[in-house]
């Protein structure tokens, strides 16, 4: 969905380098920032991870080192990306206003994050009394409260999307496993608030 939102555009992906650059490599072609420079008019990434960044534009990609935070390209984008990254930031709304600077009038914003009432995560705290949290993030957001911000911050939502990602939840008993983890793809399937991950489509909105 993200690809096809991409074609023939002028794209900035934000936060591209997938963790570093030996995880985007060998991600080959799933890495998301790669597939996106198949099918775009132009693409900049932009990241923090300088010698990551280095790496992957000696191979041909173009990264610019900014925090997401408060960047300035001098340039706008038709497209701008944002995957699985909102949910590292300190300061959401700065990160909202500073893309804004740099999206066409008519542009879209595209951010995905995990849904913090994950069935997985419902199972995992359940029989582990654990939760799985990347040690990087700072927030969790749910689609409702994706709406607040946004519409804080001058935007309203044009699509939105339930999104099934490539990993599963581990539990680690083989029995819980066995049993529960068929069980979370089934309810995923017929509650889509149970999923793991969601996506939004931002326009800037001219009315507020």
């Amino acid at each position: 969905m993200i690809v096809d939102l991409c074609k023939n555009e002028k794209v900035l992906d934000i936060g591209c380098i997938d963790h570093s650059y030996k995880a985007a490599l060998e991600l080959g072609n799933n890495w998301l920032h790669k597939k996106i420079k198949d099918v775009a008019a132009s693409l900049v990434g932009l990241d923090v991870l300088e010698e990551d960044a280095r790496i992957l534009n000696e191979k041909g990609y173009d990264i610019k080192i900014a925090d997401a935070e408060n960047f300035q390209l001098e340039k706008k984008f038709d497209v701008i990306v944002a995957g699985d990254l909102i949910e590292h930031l300190s300061n959401i709304g700065n990160f909202l206003d500073t893309v804004q600077k740099h999206l066409k009038p008519e542009g879209i914003l595209i951010i995905t994050t995990p849904n913090p009432f994950n069935v997985e995560q419902f199972f995992k705290g359940l029989f582990e009394n654990c939760i799985m949290v990347n040690n990087q993030h700072t927030v969790w957001i749910d689609p409702r409260v994706m709406w607040e911000i946004a519409t804080r911050h001058k935007y309203k939502i044009d699509n939105f999307y339930w999104i099934e990602t490539r990993f599963v939840m581990p539990l680690n008993r083989k029995y819980y496993k066995n049993i529960f983890n068929p069980i979370g793809r089934y309810l995923m399937k017929k509650r889509p608030l149970l999923n793991r991950d969601y996506c939004v489509v931002l326009k800037i909105d001219s009315e507020n």
